[in-house]
């Protein structure tokens, strides 16, 4: 029979990476009858705030002479080691504790379960599915609310009432698989759609209950993807298990192709889950300019309409590393580079051997510019001409086709693989794009460490 570590906790606040830890209560049940309990007060090492206090009952005296988390840790997982982790509100209490875990270099995965969420489907039409209201609904004795043990128990008792509901998602006798499939399911996802997923290499767009796209990904397992997002505990995942009611996806073969069109589909839908790249901006260039004395120097500068630098970046910070690593991999002067000295000035790395002069004039200008004009190219990462790539699709009868017109980006579609190569047929493929800086950054960094087939604008070649 399977057991459940139904877990209750105190905490200084409500965010895992700054507050602690002040009480943690673990009850272990079959789901019909307790066979542990166990509490403690837990000193959290920082100040507990009024508020908490109040709520709770617990003070700082509490806890002055209460054990630290690392002295408790072991009586923890113990206890949760093979059990099933439950609590109401799951993601608080389980983020809590796997903090705390990892505080002490310890990693903690265990398959979770939230009562909040299951009360929702084993009694539908409750005004409210807090603690508080379900233990005055179903009569709960809870002598001590917002202590950890009473809590505990109380929300053992509300398990045993879920599992021997006739409409509870999780069933008395249920597996650990049933366990973890279960929680990896939204509250408005179709388990059937979940299932329906490809686990293949393409795009895939989340949807709310009103339609609205709220987050596109791509991966080469697009089912294992979407099984991480839900298993993860963080703001992102709470929110989209609690908002994704349908899932659609665009199975593309190649790795390039998604990450093209995820880019592509971000910008147009501009989902609020996507946060990070809406925002993503490339407000810094790289320029090489001469001084006065005749060598080049690079000069990291915001971008303007009318900017071509040798790249682009999304921060100075970011402009910076590239081009401190670039001025070590070719042996340029700092003072010429990241840190600007003064002319004339020996800079650091002269002192220590690893600069020739150009600082301070012991190198000519031609022979420091040409290892410049290397960095640069390298840096810039060029791609020369105009020609097709084709990639894998998304099966055995079909193939991508990119588009590249004079080293920019400008197109992708899909063709039959035995389709003529000739230009007019490749190009009818070809739906085009227009160029980002994203498109780009993507283009140059998959060729890096791809061999795709190129054909040339001209000439036709044919399949043999």
């Amino acid at each position: 029979m399977l057991q459940y570590a139904v877990v209750d906790i105190e905490t200084t606040g409500g965010r895992p990476d700054r507050d602690k830890i002040t009480e943690i209560g673990i009850v272990l049940t079959n789901g019909r009858e307790i066979t542990d309990r166990w509490s403690s007060l837990v000193n959290p090492g920082v100040t507990i705030p009024d508020f908490i206090t109040r709520m709770t009952g617990i003070t700082q005296e509490m806890v002055q002479d209460a054990p630290y988390f690392h002295e408790i840790a072991r009586d923890v997982i113990l206890r949760l080691e093979h059990a099933v982790f439950v609590a109401h509100n799951a993601r608080f209490d389980y983020h809590f504790i796997r903090e705390s875990f990892m505080d002490l270099g310890f990693p903690f995965s265990r398959p979770f379960l939230c009562t909040v969420k299951m009360s929702r489907q084993a009694f539908p039409g409750l005004p409210s599915y807090s603690l508080g209201n379900l233990i005055r609904h179903f009569g709960i004795p809870a002598e001590n609310r917002h202590r950890a043990l009473d809590d505990a128990l109380a929300t053992a008792d509300l398990l045993s009432r879920i599992l021997q509901s006739p409409h509870g998602p999780i069933q008395e006798g249920a597996s650990v698989k049933t366990v973890a499939r279960w929680k990896t399911i939204p509250n408005h996802l179709s388990p059937d759609k979940l299932a329906d997923i490809p686990d293949a290499c393409g795009v895939y767009y989340f949807r709310n209950p009103e339609g609205q796209i709220i987050y596109v990904g791509k991966s080469v397992h697009m089912r294992k993807r979407l099984q991480e997002h839900l298993q993860d505990i963080t703001r992102k995942a709470d929110r989209l298990e609690k908002e994704i009611a349908d899932v659609q996806w665009v199975v593309t073969g190649s790795d390039l192709y998604a990450s093209l069109l995820e880019a592509a589909e971000i910008k147009r839908w501009q989902p609020p889950v996507n946060r990070a790249q809406r925002q993503r901006h490339y407000e810094y260039g790289l320029w090489v300019e001469p001084t006065a004395e005749g060598y080049l120097r690079f000069e990291i500068r915001r971008l303007h309409q009318e900017s071509d630098p040798v790249q682009r970046y999304s921060g100075k910070r970011t402009a910076l590393q590239a081009l401190a690593s670039a001025s070590r991999q070719f042996g340029l002067c700092r003072h010429l580079t990241v840190s600007h000295g003064p002319p004339q000035s020996p800079c650091f790395e002269y002192h220590l051997g690893e600069c020739q002069g150009a600082c301070c004039g012991q190198e000519s200008p031609e022979a420091y510019n040409t290892r410049v004009r290397l960095a640069a190219a390298h840096l810039r990462q060029d791609i020369e001409g105009s020609f097709y790539l084709l990639d894998t699709g998304p099966d055995p009868r079909t193939q991508t086709v990119f588009a590249v017109r004079d080293g920019r980006f400008a197109g992708m579609g899909m063709l039959p693989v035995h389709a003529d190569r000739d230009q007019a047929t490749l190009e009818a493929a070809i739906q085009s794009y227009p160029y980002t800086p994203e498109n780009q950054r993507i283009l140059r960094q998959y060729l890096i460490r791809h061999r795709l087939e190129r054909i040339p604008f001209q000439g036709i070649l044919r399949p043999e």
